[in-house]
C-alpha cells in the first residue's frame, strides 16, 4: 500500500512534467538530487518509482534541504544545505540533479550550476524549473507596475523566504542558457508545464507584432555585434514564441 501523498508547494502539472522527465531515468545504480526538496513530495514519487522498479529508494534519491527537519518522506535522509548553493557530495556523483521552483529564492543560482556540473557524471541531466517572468501576462505587469507576476517586492525576513515575496531571482531562459553553457553543459533546451488561456488571447491578438518585433531586435542585435547574435541567434525566437509567451513555468534540461 502507498504512503499518504506528500503535498507539494509546486503546481501539479509542474509536477506531473518534470516526474515524466525523471521517471524513465531512474533505474538500478542511478542517483537523483533533489536540490530544495522541501516536504518532499517528488522524492516521495521518485522513490516509489524505484520501489516499482526493485530498486531501494534510499539507493536512488537524494534530497536536500535548508531545513531538513521539514523533510516527510521517511524512507530517505534528507541532507541539509545552505544558502550558498553548495552541493554536499563528491564529484561525478549524480545521474541526475533537478530542483523545482528553488533557483528563484537563491541569491546565487550560478553557484549552483556551477556545483551541479562538478557533482553530475559524464553525460548526467539536469533539469530546473522557475516561474517564467517572460509570459505575456508577466511582461503587462512589468510594463505597469514594475513588478513581473510571481515575482513581487521581495522581504529579507528569514520567515519569508519560502514564500512568493522570497522570489529574489528573476532570471529568464536565456541567464539560465548563459549559466549552464558557460559551465559547459550541452543540449540546453526549454519546455513547459501548462499555457495559460489568460495569455494565449493575448499571444494570437499580438501575434504579427511579436513575429515583427522578434525580426527587428535580431536584426539590430546582428548589426550591432555579429559575434553576440550568433552566440544567441537561437534564443531570439524563443524569447517571443508561443510557448515562451504563454508557459506558466519554465522548465530547462541540458546535459553534461
Amino acid at each position: 500500500m502507498k504512503s499518504k501523498r506528500i503535498k507539494s508547494a509546486s503546481h501539479p502539472i509542474t509536477n506531473k512534467v518534470i516526474f515524466d522527465l525523471i521517471s524513465p531515468r531512474v533505474e538500478e545504480g542511478s542517483r537523483i538530487l533533489d536540490f530544495g526538496a522541501g516536504h518532499g513530495h517528488m522524492a516521495q514519487r521518485i522513490g516509489e518509482e524505484a520501489e516499482r522498479k526493485g530498486i531501494e529508494a534510499m539507493d536512488c534519491i537524494y534530497p536536500c534541504e535548508i531545513v531538513p527537519e521539514e523533510f516527510k518522506y521517511n524512507k530517505v535522509k534528507c541532507t541539509k544545505i545552505g544558502t550558498d548553493s553548495k552541493i554536499p557530495f563528491d564529484n561525478d556523483f549524480f545521474d541526475l540533479i533537478y530542483a523545482i521552483e528553488v533557483l528563484e529564492h537563491t541569491p546565487r543560482p550560478y553557484d549552483f550550476l556551477k556545483e551541479s556540473h562538478r557533482c553530475l557524471k559524464s553525460g548526467g541531466t539536469i533539469i530546473i524549473s522557475v516561474p517564467n517572468i517572460m509570459h505575456i501576462l508577466s511582461r503587462f505587469s512589468l510594463c505597469l507596475h514594475g513588478f513581473g507576476e510571481l515575482f513581487p517586492p521581495p522581504s529579507i525576513h528569514a520567515k519569508n523566504a519560502g514564500r512568493i515575496c522570497g522570489h529574489i531571482m528573476p532570471l529568464s531562459f536565456p541567464y539560465y542558457h548563459y549559466g549552464l553553457s558557460k559551465e559547459g553543459f550541452k543540449k540546453v533546451s526549454f519546455t513547459f508545464d501548462r499555457r495559460k488561456k489568460s495569455c494565449l488571447f493575448w499571444y494570437f491578438l499580438f501575434w504579427p507584432i511579436f513575429k515583427l518585433a522578434s525580426r527587428i531586435y535580431e536584426k539590430n542585435l546582428k548589426k550591432y555585434d555579429e559575434e553576440i547574435w550568433f552566440e544567441n541567434k537561437s534564443l531570439v525566437p524563443i524569447m517571443n514564441s508561443m510557448d515562451m509567451l504563454s508557459s506558466r513555468s519554465c522548465i530547462i534540461v541540458a546535459e553534461k
